[in-house]
């Protein structure tokens, strides 16, 4: 029997090798954590095409070339010595999208992503990788005042007003670890869905159904994991205070609701709410060696954030994160005597890697990866703060962005520093340095790399 996932792939890319407008990355560097859909830049492309019942078409290529340069750490608290972490990685993607509309009724949208890796790992052992995803892909129907659409297929809404952290992003899974490593563009594949869409003057009601993706959940075990679909209710609002409300149900499950609120308080500075309550915990407690959610009540992750635009296009950003899905001291404490314990099993049982009949230590060492996956699904603690200075609105220019996020709870830190030289209209390059800084059971002291260092190259053809 086919397999379900593989069929809706195939007939996507088969309806809609035509699609969304390019990612123009040499004229100004965007970040895949963008508040805007992929549907309403859709319509913002095809504007008054749409409105005309003639056909038309676009097709674009993008490239995106790096190399990067690791210092692992010589002492990883979750590492119970048999793990090796890459030293070298280089990667070459192809972002391919298009675009065929018929006029307002017909339209389809398709984003594919083609993705080679070489890496090369402590002990010096290379490989290699060919992936390719469908980020997006669906066709798209809407009335010639563009008042009622309909949209079908995979698409990658977001909801957020944040710049930084999104908590109004509901969809499951999403995981909120923003801008670790922007050039990654499985960060934007989408989820299969139908979304009916009503405008009105300064208002936009959007109902979306959608599957839970199976390929996002980064291989944890949480509590969503058992649910085949979820549910939005999404209003916005345009005005002096833009306005978001979202409804959000998992099969089966409560309502989870998120509200943004962004407005202008002078020309040049913006402020910006944004807060989610959601019944499902992100992280769970750990406990007997699993990780079991020991709550039955709701989690708050709220953002408050301002941003200043000055002249020449500089930038100042800050946002303070409350995040009650992530450990508290005393939950933290028992995650690290969870780890111990697990270390001391697999040393007490003589495990290796290689060969092992420990069901004790293989349970051990199961914990120990689940415990280090944790930290690809968002934040760990409770508390941050967040700053970012650059110059990205100028484009074709030199560009310089800086940025910090701050453990307020641990006080571990990660820092990030981004040179960028717009080249021509089609060529730019970008050299980024991450570092992160912390004790050894602090959230951004347990991340393997110390630093990196990337060149990247992207080339809109």
């Amino acid at each position: 029997m086919a397999n379900p996932s593989l069929v809706r792939q195939k007939l996507a890319i088969f309806l809609c090798i035509a699609s969304l407008p390019p990612l123009v990355i040499a004229q100004e560097y965007e970040d895949p954590f963008s508040t805007e859909s992929s549907e309403a830049n859709l319509a913002g492309e095809l504007g008054s095409d749409m409105l005309e019942n003639s056909a038309s078409w676009n097709f674009d290529v993008s490239a995106i070339a790096y190399h990067q340069q690791n210092g692992v750490r010589d002492d990883q608290y979750f590492n119970p010595g048999g793990l090796v972490f890459r030293e070298r990685e280089s990667q070459l993607a192809l972002d391919l999208s298009g675009q065929f509309s018929t006029g307002s009724y017909f339209s389809t949208y398709t984003r594919l992503a083609l993705v080679g890796d070489y890496r090369v790992d402590e002990s010096g052992d290379a490989s290699d990788e060919f992936s390719h995803y469908l980020l997006e892909g669906y066709l798209s129907s809407y009335s010639s005042s563009r008042r009622f659409g309909v949209n079908v297929g995979r698409m990658k809404p977001q909801w957020s007003n944040g710049y930084n952290w999104s908590p109004a992003n509901l969809l499951k899974p999403v995981y909120d670890r923003p801008n670790l490593d922007t050039d990654d563009l499985t960060q934007q594949q989408g989820w299969d869905m139908v979304h009916l869409d009503f405008r009105y003057g300064d208002w936009n009601t959007g109902f979306y159904f959608a599957e839970v993706e199976d390929t996002l959940d980064r291989n944890l075990e949480l509590p969503f994991g058992d649910s085949d679909y979820q549910y939005a209710l999404v209003f916005n609002r345009e005005g002096d205070l833009d306005t978001r409300l979202v409804l959000h149900q998992l099969e089966g499950g409560d309502i989870n609701v998120a509200l943004g609120l962004s407005a202008l308080a002078d020309d040049n500075i913006t402020l910006r709410f944004e807060g989610a309550w959601e019944h499902q915990r992100e992280l769970a407690l750990a406990g007997d060696m699993q990780y079991a959610d020991l709550q039955d009540r709701g989690y708050l992750k709220a953002v408050l954030g301002t941003q200043v635009s000055l002249n020449d296009g500089w930038d100042i950003t800050a946002e303070y994160l409350y995040n009650e899905h992530g450990y508290k001291a005393e939950e933290w404490d028992q995650v690290i005597e969870q780890i111990d314990l697990a270390k001391l099993n697999l040393t007490q049982s003589g495990f290796s890697l290689a060969s092992s009949q420990s069901t004790e230590a293989h349970t051990a060492f199961n914990f120990l990866i689940d415990s280090f996956g944790l930290l690809s699904v968002g934040q760990l603690r409770r508390e941050y703060l967040f700053f970012m200075w650059g110059n990205t609105r100028v484009e074709r220019k030199f560009q310089y962005r800086q940025s910090i996020q701050y453990n307020i709870d641990d006080q571990s830190q990660y820092h990030n520093l981004e040179f960028i030289q717009n080249w021509t209209e089609h060529f730019s390059t970008r050299l980024q340095a991450q570092v992160f800084s912390g004790c050894d059971s602090c959230e951004f002291g347990l991340i393997p790399s110390e630093y990196l260092l990337r060149f990247s190259f992207y080339f809109d053809f």
